[in-house]
């Protein structure tokens, strides 16, 4: 596992020092390794685990001085170890046959980078082993990007295997940074009829959409696509949602006028107030435009009490877009000698609007 905290891609090969700290976790070594904010870089941490097996000289104590050797170069930790626990500098040193290596691959890996691939034991012969599965695009940043992941060849070839034989590297990327899975796969192509996309698999597991959520939405009365799934999940719709809305009567409702009382927080207690204003009888449509709008009682009432106290639904939506309001209405009548009609109101101030 790694963490990469803060990481600018574009740097010189210098910079080789630093400082780090070390932990114990789960029988390994927690390393965190950072170097500070210069005129070129970013903060600069990173964090990995390594077994004691892999460090040269590694012992406890003050002033002591241990290796991490791998493929790409060689860290020097100097400090002080107690019980797993410790501090100190570390100096890194490129392998060159490595960094020239990659190079004619087309990689020109920064120190930073290096590190990194010290780090993961990344090797040459995986960058040959890539091209070999397909990927003969691959640049820099998505060759970083899967090392910091620790992308293995096992975990793409089990996810081709898996139905994804020509998945991009971008995509593949996602999969891992969602933990996608061989059996993730299998899960989202059972409850979802099997016919599944890379970028809705990754949909799917950034939003946590898995099988339970599937049967609760099945029990709701609801079998959803998997486009369906995602945009239900992204708006947080729930079975508790839409029990609320079918308690409320409202029954047998389409999944797009789910999304969209969703989207608006239409609650029904909200439906219910819509109810209330006057208007008598209220269609879903008629509540979706007073949310978006913002018309409430309030508003109302003081068009009403402006002179208009039989002005309709649709009106009074109007009155909203155009920002209607008592002044421009003292107005209008002042101007006309007589208080106009709704719709005369509502045709004068878009006049007024469009010569502004």
């Amino acid at each position: 596992m790694i963490l990469w905290l803060s990481f600018n891609p574009v740097f010189s090969q210098s910079g080789t020092t630093g400082k780090w700290e070390v932990v114990p976790e789960d029988g390994e070594l927690l390393f965190e390794l950072r170097k500070p904010l210069t005129s070129d870089r970013d903060n600069w941490n990173i964090s990995h685990k390594v077994s004691k097996e892999s460090l040269t000289g590694y012992s406890q104590g003050d002033n002591v001085t241990f290796f991490l050797r791998r493929p790409a170069g060689e860290i020097q930790f100097k400090g002080s170890v107690h019980n797993d626990r410790g501090e100190g500098e570390f100096e890194f040193t490129p392998d060159a046959a490595y960094v020239k290596s990659m190079k004619d691959n087309g990689f020109d890996l920064s120190t930073d980078e290096l590190i990194l691939f010290a780090f993961m034991n990344q090797t040459i012969q995986y960058v040959s082993s890539l091209k070999s599965l397909g990927f003969d695009d691959l640049n820099k940043s998505n060759l970083v990007a899967l090392t910091a992941l620790d992308v293995n060849i096992d975990y793409i070839q089990s996810i081709k295997k898996a139905g994804f034989s020509d998945i991009q590297v971008s995509q593949l990327i996602a999969f891992k940074a969602q933990q996608v899975t061989p059996k993730f796969i299998s899960d989202v192509k059972g409850f979802s009829g099997g016919d599944i996309s890379a970028n809705e698999i990754i949909s799917f597991a950034a939003l946590g959409i898995d099988a339970q959520y599937v049967a609760e939405m099945s029990k709701s009365g609801y079998e959803l696509s998997g486009d369906e799934l995602i945009q239900f999940k992204a708006m947080g719709i729930t079975p508790e949602y839409i029990g609320t809305l079918k308690a409320s009567g409202l029954k047998d409702l389409d999944t797009q006028t789910i999304v969209q009382l969703k989207a608006q927080g239409i609650t029904p207690s909200y439906i219910e107030s819509c109810k209330k204003l006057g208007f008598g009888e209220v269609s879903l449509e008629d509540v979706i435009q007073l949310k978006i709008f913002n018309i409430d009682k309030a508003y109302v009432d003081r068009m009403k009490a402006a002179g208009y106290p039989q002005i309709s639904l649709q009106q009074i939506v109007q009155f909203k877009i155009f920002k209607i309001d008592e002044v421009f209405i003292k107005k209008a009548t002042e101007f006309r000698g007589s208080k106009p009609e709704p719709d005369k109101l509502i045709q004068l101030k878009a006049v007024g609007d469009n010569d502004d």
